[in-house]
């Protein structure tokens, strides 16, 4: 396979947001969000102590179905979390940061001798729906987060839930292509030279402990991870340094995407980085195909 796709990979909540993606949800219902995350923490509580382990995600999903069907998100659909979307705040430099990278490897001659593209995903335990109708949405190849399905226009049932673990399928998904092409068995075994998308050729951008086994698993393939910080929270930046400290990540900056900061040079030089690396691996292939081929005289 002609590799040439360089992803960047992007948790959500405090990596591109700084704040809950629900944020809005919560404001159009008059709900507190303090008290609703209060409610999911007694929840969980409520299920361990049953000998039930329910995951966060399952929690705070199944309390919003909760509020449905109590009234309180009475008329809530897909269609309306799409809507609410728009409402989402985001960091600085955002949305304009996704395209100023497509574009720095477009109008680079060399790279696109070699038909180099960039590529962007986010992969969040939040709400698919949301995500997709944020400032965001359209710059993005693909979103992996939680869904609902609908009965009668009115969200209903959980379709798909995206915990911290799973979140590692996902980065295997985009590696192998399965998001491109439906029959690629994700647990199959595809051949490095077949898949789509090689570790080394991705950068995952997170904000902290949930994020760590997407650092180590990219951290294992030779993949490249960056933390990002909310340069307003203490607590935010005490993370990240841990996350440096501890190896997880290469590097960790402000969440700070407008030019000439350190988190977009930064990517921007590891994207380079990659790029040249795709350029000169190409070029060794060529070389040692060329020096075995047969020679007539």
């Amino acid at each position: 396979m002609n590799h040439n796709i360089i992803a960047l990979l992007y948790d959500f909540d405090f990596t591109l947001s700084p704040h809950y993606m629900q944020e809005p949800l919560f404001r159009k219902y008059g709900v507190e969000g303090k008290r609703f995350w209060s409610e999911k923490e007694a929840l969980t509580t409520d299920m361990n102590q049953k000998g039930i382990n329910l995951d966060d995600e399952c929690a705070y999903m199944n309390l919003i179905l909760r509020y449905v069907r109590k009234g309180t998100f009475s008329d809530l659909s897909n269609r309306k979390l799409r809507e609410l979307g728009q409402e989402i705040t985001f960091f600085p430099g955002l949305p304009e940061f996704f395209p100023r990278i497509n574009e720095m490897v477009q109008q680079h001659r060399q790279y696109q001798a070699h038909n180099l593209t960039v590529e962007h995903y986010v992969i969040s335990t939040g709400l698919k729906e949301m995500i997709a109708g944020s400032a965001i949405g359209s710059s993005i190849t693909d979103v992996f987060a939680s869904e609902y399905s609908e009965e009668d226009g009115v969200i209903s049932e959980i379709a798909r839930t995206v915990g911290y673990l799973k979140k590692t399928q996902f980065i295997y998904t985009i590696n192998k292509g399965a998001n491109k092409d439906r029959s690629i068995d994700i647990n199959g075994v595809l051949p490095r030279e077949l898949r789509r998308v090689p570790f080394e050729n991705m950068i995952y951008i997170g904000d902290g402990p949930t994020d760590v086994p997407c650092f180590a698993m990219l951290n294992k393939h030779q993949g490249h991870c960056f933390a990002v910080y909310n340069p307003d929270s203490e607590s935010a930046f005490e993370k990240a340094y841990v996350l440096r400290q501890q190896g997880r990540v290469f590097d960790f900056a402000p969440a700070d995407y407008r030019h000439g900061s350190h988190l977009s040079r930064t990517v921007e030089f590891t994207v380079k980085k990659i790029a040249e690396q795709i350029i000169q691996s190409r070029d060794e292939l060529v070389q040692k195909n060329s020096s075995a081929a047969p020679r007539h005289g």
